[in-house]
């Protein structure tokens, strides 16, 4: 393998999938180098409308939420409902090492495409599904997305919140990037065991478990009482806690070890008397007293801004942060040195800003960029691949199995 020579270079990955979740998982894919062909109905993706929702453009030329998940892939638009749409979706698993879905069970069937229908014919096949709320229980067919199966189910929503107000406003596609993410570690778990058999497997994620798994030690905690949503003038501790600074602007800060270093913070924010004060001088003191710390740690960090805090935590070596909005994040030096964003430009000639996959390879580097394809645009491409003739190609145009 050459240095610069993709990981799953050679693997072929079939998308039957819309929105954000699935689509996330097969773009980690195609970024690590796999060849992903997007079945679209004809109407396409409703991911490529979804954008509206959340201010941003919906052109074919401009489209930032379908292309943040489906760059670097291909697309065709066949019509599954039609006989003549099926054969052509199975001459692409004859040719495939993992299916991606995001559609429900239910559906599939119908389809004739769901797991049992699929493993006799494909025992190679790798099929990998994102769920809202998994395979088995009362729940298992109920229609989820992040926003419900992720954030409101999962204990995130009604817990991280400043206890009194109402839950938080969720961030769209939180969960499903991390599900996505979830699928794409398991697709390459799954295609290890092929290497090493043959043989396929089904590799399932659901929307539901990814948010409780998120919340893991929240959850093992609250048998012992540590019970959320908690107000920020009272948490389990002053010092993993936030503060506005003279500048309105907010400063998290994050001791965990609270005996080793309340004496330095109490220095650093011009409070030595702190670490005297039998109240607040070890853990198990603060535990009584921790909204009277919490009060006069408010007004320590209202007197200097955020700059000036910085300067002074950072010589300290005391692990703080400032509260960012994402508009901060995409001017973020720290994530540009690292390659966590990039530049587009799209064929309007607007700009935009966007995001690359998480995981990252030394020798491979960082995956090139291809833009996510308009709806149906490798549609003669994939199928002339597939050795379907002209002839063919043309007479599933006119009778509108493809697109």
């Amino acid at each position: 393998m050459k240095d610069n020579e993709k990981l799953l270079e050679g693997v072929k990955v079939v998308e039957l999938a819309t929105f954000i979740a699935a689509p996330s998982c097969t773009k980690a894919l195609a970024d690590w180098g796999a060849d992903v062909v997007k079945v679209e109905a004809p109407f396409g993706d409703s991911a490529r409308y979804a954008g509206a929702n959340f201010k941003m453009p919906i052109l074919e030329e401009e489209n930032p939420l379908f292309e943040t998940v489906n760059s670097n892939k291909r697309s065709v638009s066949i019509n599954l409902k039609s006989e003549e749409g099926k054969k052509v979706f199975f001459k692409l698993l004859d040719k495939a090492d993992v299916l991606v879905t995001n559609m429900r069970t239910k559906a599939l069937k119908k389809l004739g495409l769901c797991y049992e229908q699929l493993c006799e014919k494909y025992p190679n096949i790798i099929f990998a599904q994102i769920l809202g709320y998994g395979e088995k229980g009362p729940d298992k067919d109920k229609p989820g997305f992040d926003y419900t199966a992720y954030y409101a189910r999962s204990g995130i929503m009604g817990t991280l919140m400043e206890k009194d107000t109402s839950p938080i406003n969720p961030a769209a596609g939180f969960g499903d990037h991390q599900a996505g993410m979830y699928l794409a570690s398991g697709v390459c778990a799954a295609l290890y065991k092929k290497l090493r058999t043959g043989k396929g497997e089904k590799v399932t994620v659901s929307l539901f478990h990814t948010g409780v798994y998120g919340m893991s030690l929240m959850i093992a905690s609250s048998k012992y009482g540590n019970n959320w949503p908690v107000s920020r003038k009272a948490p389990n501790s002053p010092c993993l806690n936030c503060y506005k600074c003279k500048d309105d602007k907010w400063i998290q800060i994050a001791i965990i070890e609270y005996d080793k270093y309340i004496s330095k913070l109490s220095k650093m924010i011009e409070r030595p008397d702190i670490a005297d004060n039998e109240k607040f001088n070890t853990s198990k003191a603060v535990k009584n007293n921790i909204a009277e710390l919490v009060s006069i740690l408010e007004e320590q960090f209202k007197k200097k801004t955020l700059s000036e805090w910085k300067e002074i935590f950072t010589k300290g070596d005391i692990p703080f942060e400032k509260v960012q909005v994402w508009e901060d994040v995409a001017e973020d030096e720290q994530a540009w040195a690292n390659d966590y964003l990039y530049k587009i430009q799209y064929e309007n000639g607007n700009s935009g800003v966007l995001v690359n996959t998480p995981v990252k390879f030394k020798k491979m580097g960082l995956p090139e960029f291809n833009r996510a394809p308009k709806l149906g645009e490798n549609t003669e491409e994939v199928l002339k691949d597939l050795g379907i003739s002209n002839e063919n190609i043309k007479n599933m145009k006119e009778k509108k199995v493809i697109k």
